[in-house]
């Protein structure tokens, strides 16, 4: 039986959480329900041999590339792709323990999957050339670019359903803000620079307010994505249509502070961090152009000094309130 739910047992019945009888039910259960050994270790060998096999077939795949045929190219690229997702899936049945650099199966099979989303979108954007250079399938690159974009975001969905892991939490949001930057691309070519952050902005809040109705899991993951693409994408709008330096900055430096009121609203420690980046990034910028460059200096340092202390009692006072709950 895996060691952390054995010590998860322990813990709960000295707690007087589960009776006896209840103990040594689950004991037994998981006892007759456990991967046997032997299995575990032919799996991790063999996803191991996997692994060192595709290592190898990328340390060589430079040299043959641009030896192989065109069908070969793609042929290769498909097996490759289907070989990680079948590991992904390999690994997901191998339970407990660590398995070759990864803490457990799932965060293998996690990475995997990554690695099959990357593998998805270089393969059918190589279709799609090759279809265009035998003018079977001819399109602009802008809709070739939306096409993989919406075969990779239709993916990267599913295997985010499928696992709910942080890394396809992660490979989700990004796919999506390649759909739809590569869909404003094709509908406004000639956009200017600040509907780019208009956009981000957008994604960020619309990610924000699923991570808020338990749509998106782990939290702090979402609210990461969230709050640094809004941080992103309002920096760009406020620096390309505001000129005046004193001005951009002052609006950055609210939008900090709101970053950290709305970080201790939500008891997201992750917003409070990147509004905190934001302070230390932009309170010097406001002394050097309100203040002589002789005095800026131990201003600097006084800010830095307030801004870590008020991580401090912020820290301190999510701590009393997971007492009070």
């Amino acid at each position: 039986m895996n060691k952390k739910v054995r010590d998860y047992l322990d813990r709960w019945r000295d707690n007087s959480l589960i009776d006896e009888h209840t103990y040594n039910k689950i004991v037994s259960f998981e006892e007759n329900t456990d991967t046997n050994p032997k299995s575990k270790a032919a799996r991790a060998i063999t996803l191991l041999g996997g692994l060192f096999l595709l290592s190898g077939l990328i340390g060589t795949l430079p040299l043959l590339w641009t030896n192989l045929a065109y069908w070969a190219q793609l042929l290769l690229l498909i097996v490759t792709t289907y070989f990680l997702f079948y590991a992904g899936t390999y690994s997901e049945k191998i339970e407990g323990g660590n398995l070759v650099f990864f803490k457990s199966g799932e965060r293998a099979s996690s990475f995997l999957f990554v690695l099959s989303t990357i593998a998805l979108g270089i393969t059918i954007n190589f279709i799609l050339q090759i279809l265009d250079e035998i003018n079977i399938f001819s399109v602009e690159e802008d809709v070739s670019i939306l096409i993989s974009s919406i075969i990779v975001l239709s993916y990267a969905t599913y295997l985010f359903t499928r696992t709910k892991l942080a890394l396809q939490h992660v490979a989700l949001f990004y796919s999506l803000c390649f759909f739809l930057g590569s869909l404003g691309a094709l509908l406004f070519p000639y956009a200017e620079p600040w509907t780019g952050g208009l956009l981000a902005v957008a994604i960020g809040t619309a990610w924000g307010l699923n991570t808020w109705s338990s749509l998106l899991q782990p939290s702090w993951l979402g609210y990461f994505l969230s709050s640094s693409t809004i941080a992103i994408g309002m920096t760009i709008i406020i620096e390309t249509l505001i000129e005046n330096d004193l001005l951009s900055i002052i609006l950055l430096i609210i939008g900090s502070i709101v970053y950290v009121w709305a970080s201790i609203e939500l008891s997201e420690q992750i917003i409070f961090f990147i509004g905190a980046l934001g302070l230390i990034i932009n309170l010097p910028r406001l002394i050097t152009e309100i203040l002589p460059d002789d005095i800026w200096p131990p201003l600097i340092l006084f800010l830095v000094g307030a801004v870590l202390i008020v991580v401090g009692l912020y820290l301190n006072r999510i701590r009393e309130n997971i007492k009070t709950n």
